[in-house]
């Protein structure tokens, strides 16, 4: 028995420890936002209403993204003779021609790296959100090169994880004061 059909035969257990994960982890994004940037404290619900969307459209834009990847085979890739072909070719490769919630979702998640980057996160959180991250972009790297389609079970995986995310970091950002306790 795989890990996978363990999971499905224990799928409230499943769903709950990766809710937990995406909460935990929007929790870490969002203390580390909120300890780099003070004056949101000051303006919690606008700032997490504000975070609430763009994560919320980001969750969305990627649970559609993982459900239905867009595939892309290695047979499509030419030379490209002009600078406008090989921009054309990298922005299909790096699947950017998706449209509205593919730039929302792009600059979610280079919002993310950039808070990683430079947010007061402890080094073992930090490597948590980055051990995460990876798997989620492995997984994307797989549905977008590969014939692999996610079932419905994973689908749902995925949905509760980035909705566990958006959740934590909507939360713990509109809180007024700091009422967490260091993370250390």
């Amino acid at each position: 028995m795989g890990i996978i059909e363990l999971a499905e035969e224990n799928f409230l257990i499943s769903f709950a420890v990766v809710l937990g994960i995406g909460i935990f982890q929007g929790a870490i994004l969002a203390k580390g936002i909120r300890t780099r940037f003070p004056s949101l404290k000051h303006h919690a619900r606008a700032a997490s209403v504000i975070l609430l969307i763009l994560f919320s459209i980001n969750a969305i834009a990627n649970v559609f993204k993982f459900a239905i990847p867009t595939k892309f085979s290695v047979d499509e890739i030419t030379s490209p003779t002009t600078p406008e072909e090989g921009f054309e070719l990298l922005i299909n490769v790096l699947g950017l021609n998706a449209g509205f919630f593919t730039v929302v979702a792009m600059f979610v998640t280079v919002t993310i790296i950039v808070f990683l980057k430079f947010a007061e996160i402890n080094r073992p959180f930090q490597y948590f959100i980055f051990s995460i991250s990876v798997i989620m972009l492995i997984l994307a790297v797989v549905g977008r090169f590969t014939d692999y389609v996610p079932t419905v079970f994973q689908i749902l995986m995925y949905a509760f994880y980035q909705f566990g995310l958006t959740l934590g970091i909507f939360v713990v950002s509109r809180r007024r004061i700091d009422e967490l306790p260091e993370l250390k």
